[in-house]
């Protein structure tokens, strides 16, 4: 088809979706499927193939007489040093130089070709002058070109939005070294009263251990309150808006794949699906696994520059000025999302205004592999079942998980993102939000997750944790007056309560344990009794377990793994894994406080039975293949 001819758009349609013969019924139909959906029929042209995602814009090179490109990033400048970050994202056209002739790069839509070729009519010298790329060619340059600008952004946009809880400059090694040794002090002081009969002592192991515990048994007591969020509708494809998915990558090669299929096989027009692999530079093999998925219009590759700190958190910072969408969700690489879960999410976004945050429930996949990760599984099954929907529903601030948060992307945006340097970036960012006033909510859909199935992998993991919550408490409490202003009263307890009570009580949890039995095992010895000291030690330990135990009980229940509730009994050693992973975190963030211990994960088998939720009040459970 030449240009030089009058032609519809039917005419440009077949010309772009596929070679010369293509019948016109066809272009017809993407025509209106790109009305039936709201996007541009180039983004359907492009979904057609999900091997080559180039196809449209490389038959719309040919179309108009220009070339076309995959790869311009030997062809662009670094733009400006200071350029805003944020006014990356959605360029459609970029100028650089090819064997010293400028050149603009563009990623036309559908209507812009019927300017462009009148344009190149009227002027021949137009076309050594452009060259067609896709949108995905354009960012991924953009970011090979500029990662002064990306880094600078991902490393300081905290600090310049919301400078108050930044872990780069509230975390000195003063400060740090007063905490661990005060842990240190209190860890000591949970021995004392076995052995020496204290009863002050006693009764602020009482009140560390025992407030947690009853925080869970009020949500336990309280689980048929919590009202499932769920839109009354869900929102038709025309009104979906454009979904960004971020996902970090970093030495998961064998984890691409898995990763990609629960992308393609989400419930929503792959026209309006931003899905970038966020990898790190460090990480070769990943970056040649991710490319092998490129084919596919709804991915795209960001390869983050090796800086420090060398953590999730600043690699996502990184690629977010990079997002094209109205929302944007964070999967990592184990994840297996209900392929309903952005639908959803969309749905309660377009619908409630107040809206800014939805955490998808976090559910265990290989919870039957051992005790580990049975443990796991009843542990989250608390936590997102029931725990953090309570907290949401009480209005108290939610640390978020680290997966599935979906945010309204201005919103991310304008409030600082993820502190680059703050290795639990999900919690910090739930107490931030928090502290703005912005709503959290738990969403009622489900993501797959892999437990680690090694005593060391758990306890690597869980100190990473726990060292991001240690961070989240001092950093949030260094102006404990603006604290105060910010969240109320009610609220500051709460974040105490949740954030600072599981650190204190799993750092006195080990030792006090051990002393307590300990004098228990000696008194039954040699008088064959126990003092009332070790008695109410031993009460406290109980109380302790009994909030965990009744909180997972009810999560499991929910999803219907009432089997895992037996191995409960073993919640003793189970937290003094957790008393080793506070003593490792206690040491790193003296010694190395934004290191990013990572975890290795093996893929979920796509044959194991899904755990299904139901909603709180439900009189059954059901496990589906």
């Amino acid at each position: 088809m030449s240009v030089v001819r009058p032609f519809d758009d039917v005419e440009l349609a077949e010309a772009l979706a596929a070679p010369p013969g293509w019948s016109r019924q066809a272009a017809s139909d993407i025509l209106g499927r790109a009305q039936r959906i709201g996007t541009d029929p180039i983004e359907v042209m492009a979904a057609l193939d999900p091997t080559d995602r180039e196809g449209p814009y490389r038959r719309a090179a040919s179309f108009l007489g220009v070339p076309h490109r995959s790869e311009i990033a030997t062809f662009l400048s670094q733009f400006d040093t200071d350029l805003e970050a944020d006014r990356l994202g959605g360029l459609r056209s970029v100028r650089g130089s090819i064997a010293g002739h400028e050149v603009l790069f563009l990623a036309p839509g559908f209507a812009h070709l019927r300017g462009l070729a009148a344009r190149i009519k009227q002027d021949e010298n137009l076309r050594r002058k452009l060259c067609i790329v896709s949108p995905a060619t354009l960012d991924a340059a953009i970011a090979q070109t500029n990662p002064e600008p990306l880094t600078a952004n991902a490393l300081q946009r905290l600090a310049r939005r919301f400078p108050i809880a930044s872990a780069h400059l509230d975390l000195p090694l003063g400060v740090r070294l007063g905490f661990v040794t005060s842990m240190v002090a209190l860890t000591a002081l949970a021995t004392m009263p076995a052995f020496l009969n204290l009863s002050p002592i006693l009764a602020v192991m009482a009140l560390i251990l025992g407030i947690p515990s009853a925080f869970r048994m009020w949500a336990a007591f309280t689980f048929e309150r919590n009202s499932p969020l769920r839109p009354d509708t869900l929102l038709n494809d025309r009104d979906l808006p454009v979904y960004s998915v971020l996902i970090p990558l970093r030495d998961e090669a064998h984890m691409v794949a898995q990763i990609a299929r629960a992308m393609q096989a989400l419930d929503y027009p792959a026209e309006k699906l931003d899905i970038k692999f966020v990898v790190e530079s460090a990480s070769p093999r990943t970056v040649r696994a991710a490319r092998k998925h490129l084919g596919d219009r709804r991915f795209s590759l960001i390869v983050v520059p090796r800086c420090r700190p060398y953590t999730k958190p600043k690699a996502l910072n990184f690629a977010l000025p990079l997002a094209r969408g109205e929302h944007v969700v964070v999967f990592d690489a184990e994840d297996l999302p209900d392929p309903g879960q952005l639908r959803t999410a969309a749905s309660l976004f377009a619908t409630d205004v107040t809206l800014e945050c939805l955490q998808g429930e976090l559910v265990i996949a290989n919870g039957s592999r051992n005790w580990i990760t049975r443990m796991f599984a009843a542990e989250y099954a608390g936590h997102f079942g029931v725990l953090l929907p309570a907290i949401g529903r009480a209005g108290f601030p939610v640390p978020l998980g680290g997966t599935s948060n979906h945010f309204r992307t201005a919103t991310l945006k304008n409030i600082g993102a993820w502190d680059a340097f703050n290795v639990t970036e999900d919690a910090d960012l739930g107490i931030r939000m928090a502290r703005l006033g912005l709503r959290v909510e738990s969403l009622e859909t489900v993501t797959l997750e892999e437990a680690p199935e090694t005593v060391m992998a758990w306890v690597r993991q869980r100190s990473r944790w726990i060292k991001g919550w240690m961070q989240t408490l001092l950093v949030h409490s260094a102006r404990p007056g603006r604290l105060l202003a910010d969240l109320g009263w009610a609220n500051l307890a709460a974040f105490y309560i949740f954030v600072g009570g599981m650190v204190l009580s799993f750092s006195v949890h080990g030792v006090f344990l051990i002393s307590t039995v300990t004098t228990l095992l000696y008194g039954l010895i040699t008088t064959g009794s126990a003092d009332m000291s070790t008695a109410a030690g031993l009460g406290t330990l109980l109380f302790g377990y009994a909030g965990a135990i009744v909180v997972s009980i009810l999560g499991l229940d929910r999803i219907g793994r009432k089997d895992i509730a037996p191995w409960l009994i073993v919640l003793p050693a189970y937290w003094l894994m957790a008393w080793c992973a506070v003593m490792l975190a206690a040491f790193e963030l003296v010694i190395r406080p934004y290191h990013w211990s990572k975890t290795k994960h093996k893929g979920v088998d796509p044959a194991q039975p899904k755990p299904t939720p139901r909603p709180a009040g439900s009189s059954h459970t059901q496990t589906t293949q």
